[in-house]
């Protein structure tokens, strides 16, 4: 045998040592070194404590790190079947703090007392992409004024409005059929205001849904209907403690 060909013998074998390292006998999952195993477990060992406690997020992001950086290893196949149920809530949790982030909940000293309210821009149309976001339509806002008791109004984003006589509003919460709320114009300074009559039982129905749908009346102005995203509200951060 050549020196050549002895020496090309050896690489062959060599090789062949390196695959068999790297695969099993049958040729299908790939080895992983006992140092990443060791990682791999840690990973998943918060993975299941993070899983446990029920922080679904950081379960979540623990399971991604384990699948990008350890895919063939034991720990990453563990991950199945509860990596889905921990998407879904990880997801919602995400879902429920964008909702919330909607709100914005102010408490002002006013006189001898707190003025506290609630407010939630409308829900802007969507645009093309690369075009500046449109302006919310309304705002809508609840407010508790030492004075002048508890109300529900809508600030329009618009210099001209007429409620009309009489003036109504049809709203709908989520979707049940819509219901007509009596209004009252006025002037907030800033542009018109739409006072709802009976806030208390508006307010009651709005806790407990997740989307608002608000019909204004015929010709009373550009906007004929605003939506709003409530799921959110908390009213524990509007009422006085």
């Amino acid at each position: 045998m050549s020196w050549l060909t002895a020496t090309r013998s050896i690489h062959s074998c060599f090789l062949c040592l390196l695959l068999a390292a790297c695969s099993s006998p049958d040729g299908g999952e790939v080895a992983v070194p006992a140092a990443d195993q060791a990682k791999a477990a840690a990973l998943l060992e918060s993975y299941d404590s993070a899983r446990r406690d029920g922080n679904w997020e950081v379960a979540e992001s623990y399971a991604d790190k384990l699948r990008d950086r350890f895919p063939d290893s034991g720990a990453a196949a563990k991950l199945q079947p509860g990596i889905e149920q921990v998407r879904s809530k990880a997801g919602a949790a995400r879902e429920s703090r964008r909702l919330g982030a909607l709100w914005d909940y102010q408490a002002v000293a006013v006189g001898k007392g707190v003025q506290r309210s609630a407010a939630i821009q409308s829900r802007t149309v969507p645009v093309e992409e690369g075009e500046l976001s449109a302006m919310p339509d309304a705002q809508l806002v609840l407010r508790q004024h030492p004075a002048w008791g508890l109300s529900a109004y809508l600030l329009l984003a618009q210099a001209r409005f007429d409620c009309g006589q009489p003036c109504v509003m049809r709203i709908q919460f989520d979707d049940a059929p819509a219901k007509a709320f009596a209004g009252k114009q006025a002037d907030s300074g800033k542009g018109p205001a739409l006072f709802i009559e009976d806030k208390g039982a508006f307010i009651a129905a709005m806790s407990r849904a997740s989307r608002l749908r608000i019909e204004l009346p015929k010709g009373s102005g550009r906007m004929a209907v605003l939506t709003f995203e409530v799921a959110g509200y908390q009213p524990t951060r509007f009422q006085a403690p």
